[in-house]
């Protein structure tokens, strides 16, 4: 019985060591129990972190303060009246310094019978007509004037029908058909107003006659005229045929218009050539030729 026992105690032993042995060849030789896997790494089995030498971290520092954009100096002083200020939404516009006047470059040159015009402005004007659109450029002053004039007129009449404007000038001034002036800028062709719209009006002028001129319209807007004759660029002379100066003279005479301001307009009853704005000049018995003066911007104007 004793020798059985030890020959089963000793095919155990021998089972238990193969079976380790083959365990041992799976693992590789390393056994590690869960305890051990679990446990936290030691300082020498941690990665590494790498870490730059002191100089070279503040070569880095010293890049990236570089890069960014530096803050913006307001280095304006406060005594410059001229320096652009920040406005805010709060700020009015009473507070907001006034632009400086641009220099407007000049336009009539030369004159009005041997003349250029450069820059030029077009006349547009509401209730009326102008004939030739391509013949209504004039000076800046020039335009304005006109415009003003014709509305003072409308605004202070009614007449029976809408009044022809003629010609200006071209756009860029010079020689044009039909006339021997006209080149600068500074003439316009004006009709005259009527008691009835004339046959062919406002495309052709009609000649004024005591029979159908409209003699308080029309002294309207020949005053209109007149009286810039003092302003900048205002009127130089108007030429109107002298038996047409008379109607329009009887008829201011007779409504109560001063011998003073009669004898400031017109040259009659003086005779040619003795005077005043309202000048005589042959062919112009339909229309009224309005002459302006050279405006102080048009320093090469005459």
């Amino acid at each position: 019985m004793r020798v059985l026992v030890a020959v089963l105690s000793g095919l155990l032993a021998t089972g238990v060591s193969t079976a380790e042995a083959k365990k041992h060849r799976r693992t590789g030789g390393k056994t590690r129990n869960a305890a051990a896997a679990k446990r936290a790494p030691t300082e020498r089995e941690r990665p590494k972190q790498h870490v730059l030498p002191r100089r070279e971290e503040e070569k880095r520092v010293a890049i990236r303060e570089q890069d960014e954009p530096e803050e913006e100096v307001d280095d304006r002083t406060p005594e410059d009246p001229y320096a652009e200020q920040p406005r805010s939404h709060e700020q009015d516009d009473d507070d907001v310094r006034p632009r400086r006047p641009r220099q407007m470059p000049p336009q009539s040159f030369g004159l009005p019978w041997d003349g250029e015009l450069h820059n030029a402005t077009r006349l547009r004007l509401d209730d009326v007509v102008i004939r030739h659109p391509s013949r209504a450029f004039g000076t800046r002053t020039t335009v304005e004037l006109i415009r003003r004039a014709v509305g003072e007129t409308l605004e202070e009449v009614t007449p029976a029908h809408e009044l022809a404007i003629g010609d200006i000038s071209a756009e860029h001034g010079g020689a044009i058909s039909e006339h021997h002036s006209h080149q600068s800028g500074r003439d316009v062709d004006i009709g005259l107003f009527y008691k009835h719209e004339p046959r062919d009006y406002p495309d052709s002028f009609a000649r004024a006659t005591e029979d159908n001129l409209d003699c308080a319209a029309t002294f309207a807007l020949l005053s209109s005229f007149t009286k810039t004759a003092n302003q900048d660029g205002g009127v130089q002379m108007i030429f109107l045929d002298y038996k047409v100066q008379g109607i329009l003279y009887r008829w201011a005479e007779e409504h109560g218009v001063s011998e003073q301001r009669l004898a400031h307009m017109f040259e009659y009853p003086n005779g040619k050539g003795s005077g005043g704005i309202v000048r005589h000049y042959p062919g112009h018995d339909n229309h009224m030729h309005v002459r302006f003066r050279c405006a102080a911007a048009d320093g090469d104007c005459e």
